[in-house]
């Protein structure tokens, strides 16, 4: 047995390093840190707002930062300005699902960690990773680590995740000395793992979270939506609040009509394969010819590309199929992600789509490109559209949809109606079939910390940049 593998045990692994001895205010107070790196042109303060520049500023300093925000606040948009600034052979950009590592253009966290599910001692998790040098040179490689989605990587894994960090660079600094950086809503979908034994359902439940977390920051200014009334009623139902008048509001919309020139509001579905019974039945029900457009995809890759691009492998259409663009290809003529439209024609094989602004477009191929575990870069070539009749809550999320219609009797999580509500754009594009306020809540222990984290970032504003705040 090796020197490294009779060192294990349970007070060495997973017991986080401890914290550091807090020094007086005047001790602490000081100038910014320096920057250890200067942005890129597309970091610009021309681009990033004030509140984004403040999170930018930090992941330059070399903080170990978390940043959140209610649906719509430029989350994903900063992210990938961060990920643009910081230099590309040392940063590693992961999230929790396929779909949100995609849109950064990294992996997701199980790829990278090398670690699968978690499942196991944190020993044996140990010894895994070691034994695979693709990963063990990732990790000693990775300088800034990047995750996205973090509200859905659930507390046990990330405790592990962190002892594995330490174990693998040799370095009992938290995360083995990577610089963190953490984006995501914890009032947004939950861990999709049962709770564990220990409780510690949320990664901020762990103890190594207030170790590895600096600085915490929240964007307030919503960009997907304009209505200051449906921002209001929004941001209440986020934190699980109903009053008489939002429940009103809410239901009135059932009458709405929201479609236009042939254009179906699209269904979200608390449930994925009801979504998928709606795509296909309507589907059925066109006359017409079918017409097939497969995916080209990197060798062996399939599977991978399945699930961690929006871009079926396998796409069925036909003339009079309400789609959804998967792109961004114009956004001035809005041809936009998450634009509806329906199928008028084909031309030369291709899709012809009208969108609800009455533009047309010709869907021809287009690639996304995501990395496996071994870093090695992976494409899908495909028609940047899918079927819309329906769409699961769960794949909606980050998603701007502009005919949307729900029904919210199946919602079985704490924040799935406020994802499926924040989706769309405006009280006037939404339908909302069957609310009712039993359905809305939050989970206590998301509210207790998010309650934390607000006088946390209250003392922050007094305080320079520098200075350490735990969540």
């Amino acid at each position: 047995m090796s020197n490294a593998k009779s060192k294990i045990s349970k007070s060495t692994v997973t017991t986080p390093s401890p914290p550091r001895k807090r020094k007086a205010d005047s001790e602490s107070r000081g100038p910014a840190p320096k920057k250890l790196y200067s942005p890129s042109p597309l970091t610009t303060h021309n681009s990033l707002n004030c509140e984004q520049q403040r999170v930018l500023e930090a992941c330059l300093g070399g903080k170990n930062i978390f940043f959140t925000g209610s649906a719509g606040t430029g989350k994903s948009y900063l992210l990938k300005r961060i990920v643009t600034a910081l230099p590309p052979d040392v940063t590693v950009p992961t999230a929790s699902t396929g779909v949100a590592a995609c849109h950064i253009g990294g992996t997701t966290l199980h790829a990278f960690a090398g670690i699968g599910d978690g499942s196991g001692s944190v020993e044996n998790l140990c010894e895994r990773a070691l034994k695979m040098p693709l990963i063990t040179q990732k990790w000693k490689k990775c300088k800034h680590l990047i995750i996205d989605e973090i509200s859905m990587v659930d507390g046990a894994y990330f405790e592990k995740l962190e002892a594995v960090a330490r174990y693998v660079r040799k370095n009992d600094k938290p995360f083995g000395g990577i610089q963190l950086i953490l984006c995501g809503d914890f009032l947004q979908l939950p861990p999709v793992v049962e709770k564990s034994k220990n409780g510690k359902k949320f990664c901020f439940q762990s103890p190594c979270w207030g170790k590895c977390i600096e600085l915490c920051f929240e964007l307030k200014e919503v960009h997907r939506q304009t209505d200051q009334e449906f921002i209001s009623i929004l941001n209440s139902i986020r934190i699980g609040r109903v009053t008489k008048e939002i429940s009103d509001r809410l239901l009135g919309t059932a009458r709405q009509k929201i479609e236009s020139d042939g254009i179906l509001a699209t269904r979200l579905c608390s449930h994925t394969n009801d979504s998928k019974m709606i795509n296909n039945s309507k589907l059925r029900d066109l006359e017409g010819e079918e017409k097939v457009f497969m995916s080209q995809d990197s060798d062996n890759a399939t599977n991978i590309l399945d699930n961690q691009t929006v871009a079926p492998s396998k796409l069925i259409l036909k003339v009079g199929a309400q789609v959804m663009l998967l792109k961004n290809i114009n956004v001035n003529a809005g041809l936009v992600n998450g634009a509806r439209g329906v199928i008028v024609r084909f031309d030369d094989g291709f899709p012809v789509v009208r969108f609800k602004n009455k533009k047309e477009y010709t869907a021809r191929a287009e690639r996304w490109y995501v990395k496996n575990s071994s870093g090695s870069l992976l494409c899908r070539r495909q028609v940047p559209l899918n079927l819309a009749w329906a769409f699961s809550i769960h794949k909606s999320q980050g998603l701007t949809l502009d005919c949307v219609e729900m029904s919210l009797s199946k919602i079985f999580e704490a924040g799935q109606a406020y994802v499926a509500l924040s989706r769309a754009q405006s009280l006037d594009t939404l339908r909302v079939l069957d609310f009712d306020s039993r359905h809305v809540w939050a989970d206590p222990n998301v509210l207790e910390f998010y309650q934390r984290f607000r006088r946390r970032l209250q003392q922050m504003e007094l305080i320079p940049l520098g200075r350490p705040l735990a969540v």
